[in-house]
């Protein structure tokens, strides 16, 4: 009879963490990814390198942000170089504006080459 009590208690103090601790940390923990990337756009849009670029496939994700669907647009942006350098962006859009993000479409956005890499930003993109 003891050992029941004791499996009850675990069985109960699992449950309690769960609850009270594992859940409300993963829930703080989705909430915050991807607000470095939201950071990263935005320093981009504000002093990056202005260039044009042409949709070449939009793919939606089960993601949304402030309402607003995730999607990837691979795009091919023609750099100030003369270059052409193709990439995908993962960014919100406004509903509205879905229909301007369709494949063939040429949308402004801004770049940067750094120690991060080579990052874009999508001119008219949703960012809280």
């Amino acid at each position: 009879m003891n050992a029941t009590w004791i499996g009850m208690a675990i069985v109960a103090f699992s449950l309690l963490t769960l609850l009270f601790i594992t859940i409300p940390l993963l829930r703080r923990g989705l909430q915050n990814s991807g607000r470095e990337d939201r950071v990263t756009a935005k320093k981009v849009l504000a002093a990056g390198t202005e260039a044009r670029a042409v949709i070449r496939s939009i793919k939606p994700t089960n993601a949304r942000l402030g309402g607003e669907p995730v999607v990837i647009l691979e795009l091919d942006v023609f750099l100030t170089d003369g270059s052409t350098r193709r990439t995908d962006v993962r960014t919100a859009i406004h509903s509205v504006h879905i229909p301007a993000f369709q494949p063939g479409q040429v949308i402004g956005v801004k770049y940067e080459m750094g120690a991060g890499g080579f990052v874009v930003a999508v001119e008219g993109a949703y960012l809280p």
